[in-house]
């Protein structure tokens, strides 16, 4: 048989604390501005129920790191019972802990997972089952570390020539590694007399090309923008191109420069 919980009392949804204070089940998401979050807020795990405490993270770009850790502080009698799942933003969920430990009491541990495919900002939630009759427990904190990769940029000035009804392409190598943002940048300035001629991608090391404009703009002078894509699906290391391709005839122009931030 299992044991109880003796140093707390457990009543209803609650969980009675030293002080005489009973915490909730429900829980107002943690704000964190930056790539780092706490939820301090205790959240009750009731026997064969489940809980969640939600964390929003804001002002962290980009994905979350392949190497992201969640540390989680769950008071409980008897471990064994709990799964504890990390949920993304986006629903996705990722199993940290599945009813291992037996009647080892809390779960004090600190778990890396790999969330390089979800987008850092958003609303993530610690979400712990418990399995199996007998005993109740309660979060009592837990940190996401989503440890986003600093964003990589790398420019390239030189003059490359567009020439009429032709293609060229100019590169710029990146060093740093991990996948790349899913909201990388890429800025461009392009002198052109007929900007609806061009065609302009890029072209990422593993040859995928990524169409950022596509002959739109007319008779206007000149591409001078700066395009927002999703690469997460792209290793940051490596050779990259921006191809620009004039596709009428009756007009040059140049690749002035270009910078790629992933």
């Amino acid at each position: 048989m299992k044991r109880v919980l003796t140093r707390l009392g457990v009543v209803g949804a609650a969980t009675v604390l030293a002080c005489g204070l009973a915490v909730g089940m429900a829980s107002a998401p943690a704000l964190a501005a930056g790539c780092i979050g706490t939820n301090n807020t205790d959240v009750a795990v009731p026997d064969l129920g489940s809980a969640d405490s939600p964390m929003v993270i804001s002002g962290c770009p980009g994905a979350a790191a392949v190497t992201s850790r969640v540390e989680v502080h769950i008071v409980h009698p008897y471990q064994g019972d709990l799964v504890v799942s990390l949920v993304a933003p986006d629903g996705s969920a990722y199993v940290l802990q599945s009813r291992v430990g037996g009647s080892a009491d809390n779960l004090d541990q600190t778990f890396t997972v790999n969330l390089s495919s979800e987008a850092a900002a958003g609303t993530w939630r610690l979400h712990v089952q418990d399995a199996a009759s007998g005993d109740a427990g309660f979060i009592n904190t837990w940190t996401l570390m989503l440890a986003a990769a600093a964003t990589c940029s790398q420019t390239n000035a030189t003059a490359y020539t567009i020439p009429d009804n032709g293609t060229v392409t100019s590169n710029v190598a990146i060093t740093c590694t991990g996948p790349a943002s899913t909201a990388s940048t890429v800025a461009v300035n392009i002198t052109h007399t007929y900007s609806g001629d061009l065609v302009i991608s890029l072209v990422a090391p593993d040859g995928s090309v990524y169409i950022l404009r596509n002959r739109s703009g007319g008779s206007a002078d000149n591409v001078v923008q700066t395009f927002t894509i999703n690469l997460s699906g792209e290793v940051r290391t490596g050779t990259w191109g921006l191809r620009v391709q004039d596709a009428s005839p009756a007009d040059v122009g140049r690749i002035n420069s270009w910078t790629l931030s992933v």
